[in-house]
């Protein structure tokens, strides 16, 4: 018997992101779920675990319909998610954490020598030699991933495991006991389903296939029967051509240059922007990108090398300010947390960092500050332009233009903007202007790097683009080479990679 998905609809408003989606999966099948940003994948996800109610469509365990599913009652099915960022508490001990809620107890009191008994068993049968009475925090993070999926085992009958981006944080070592792990999984009948960025992954451990984009089924099939190459093009959108994006010539001097610089998951780097070039960096979950920019923001101390801005060293543990004073400021990717001041006004967002340039003698100038957030606003295009209005009151897309516009607002104080994730979460005709933001700034003599995970994105926007994978560049691409398929091949490390012929009876193809 299958877990079967049919003609699954899942929509939001007017926006539909799941449109009739069927997949089957049978026990003992490590089934790879790929597609680009925004495919729909984490949608399907949900639904599957109980966290997102579909619209319409069935879901199915052994013939068994699933309905009116929530996280507990899909987990209580045998339906188990790993996510990214995993569940596990690290101030507890691994004996704490699998009992957690769930205590086993003698007459009220926990019986803490049958729970170490039990930890110990659990630990054996997946290869993992830990004192039950270790601190969590104290793991590598490999060993926590597979401590959480001990973790499910434990507290119910697993038929179906669902891992999402599980290599992302791992190393090799990690990875393979990981693979380990899902071989013994599918011995057991688990069905399994493995959603990654690395398409070698796919090639060394799935049995089937499926791409979504767009929200519906553009491949499916038996991965013995798909070449590497069909999957990057599916992913990509059928599509090898680059995509418009501004020429790099007359370059100015270098703004930036890093040399040696080492951090948390990165490098050791070298790498040089100039003044007016747009610098995309690439790479799946995981590849050191969104930690480059961290470190080069002050965020995180390097630990090895530097880098000069307009030819001037910036102190290795000067931390946010020093960078800023030397003129490096970062768009974070997580703007809610990190960048938006929720209960302010949008002035007061995208003001913050002109305030006392603007005031006098630490004295505001209201007048002044009108004036400059409407120029701002205008140039952004927020919507609407209410310098009153709460910043956690705007959509996604204009709550991004009040970050970067803050930046906008300095560009003459700035040599060097970093941007994670530009467009994450915001809709097409924000994310146009965006763009065009960036080419403003560009023009006005910054040095612009954006780190994305979208290939689409770093071919529309880069001059140049460099394709990370575990902290290092693996690849440079300028002008015509920057496609998706070239970033997807480059990021995938595609050499080495075989797969038959595609086309054969076992595979179907939708949309692609």
């Amino acid at each position: 018997m299958t877990l079967g998905i049919r003609d699954l609809v899942k929509g939001y408003g007017t926006f539909t992101v799941l449109s009739g989606v069927d997949l089957d999966i049978a026990p003992g099948e490590v089934h790879a779920l790929l597609g680009p940003n925004g495919a729909g994948k984490s949608t399907l996800i949900k639904c599957i675990g109980g966290v997102t109610v579909p619209d319409s469509g069935q879901i199915t365990l052994d013939g068994v319909p699933l309905q009116n599913m929530t996280p507990a009652r899909a987990f209580e099915s045998g339906i188990a998610t790993i996510h990214q960022h995993l569940s596990l508490i690290d101030v507890l001990t691994v004996t704490e954490n699998l009992f957690l809620g769930q205590e086993s107890r003698i007459a009220g009191l926990v019986d803490r020598r049958r729970q170490r008994r039990v930890t110990e068993e659990l630990l054996e049968r997946f290869g993992l030699t830990l004192d039950p009475n270790t601190r969590v925090g104290d793991l590598p993070v490999g060993t926590k991933q597979l401590l959480e999926i001990a973790k499910a085992w434990h507290r119910t009958a697993v038929r179906v495991l669902i891992l999402d981006e599980p290599t992302a944080s791992l190393s090799e070592s990690e990875t393979e006991r990981l693979f380990a792990e899902v071989a013994r999984m599918k011995e057991r009948g688990v069905r399994i389903i493995y959603t990654t960025h690395r398409l070698g992954e796919v090639f060394r451990i799935a049995d089937r296939v499926t791409v979504l984009r767009d929200g519906v089924v553009a491949l499916s099939g038996a991965v013995a029967d798909i070449k590497p190459e069909r999957i990057v093009s599916v992913i990509s959108g059928g599509t090898g051509e680059p995509t418009p994006a501004v020429e790099r010539s007359d370059l100015g001097d270098v703004r930036l240059k890093v040399t040696g610089l080492a951090g948390p998951r990165f490098g050791p780097l070298d790498v040089e922007v100039r003044a007016g070039e747009i610098l995309g960096l690439y790479g799946v979950l995981g590849s050191g990108r969104s930690s480059f920019l961290e470190t080069l923001a002050g965020r995180f101390p390097a630990t090895s090398g530097g880098f000069q801005v307009d030819g001037r060293p910036v102190a290795r543990r000067g931390g946010p300010a020093e960078a800023l004073r030397r003129g490096v400021a970062l768009v974070p990717s997580d703007r809610a947390r990190q960048a938006l001041w929720g209960t302010r006004s949008a002035a007061d967002n995208l003001l913050l960092p002109s305030f006392a340039e603007l005031g006098r003698l630490g004295v505001r100038n209201p007048g002044g500050e009108r004036r400059l957030f409407a120029d701002t606003a205008g140039k952004v295009a927020l919507h609407p332009p209410d310098a009153t209005r709460k910043g956690a009151a705007f959509s996604g897309g204009n709550q991004q233009k009040l970050v970067l516009g803050r930046w906008l607002a300095r560009a003459d104080r700035l040599a060097v903007l970093l941007l994670d994730e530009p467009t994450q979460g915001v809709d097409v005709g924000a994310r146009r202007q965006i763009y065009q933001v960036c080419r403003d700034l560009a023009e006005r003599g910054l040095a612009v790097v954006f780190a994305s995970s979208d290939a689409q994105e770093v071919a529309q926007l880069a001059q140049r683009a460099l394709v990370m994978d575990r902290g290092k560049v693996i690849a440079e691409l300028t002008g015509d080479e920057i496609t998706e398929a070239t970033l997807l091949q480059n990021a995938h490390q595609l050499t080495g990679v075989t797969g038959d012929v595609a086309g054969t009876p076992n595979v179907s193809e939708g949309r692609p």
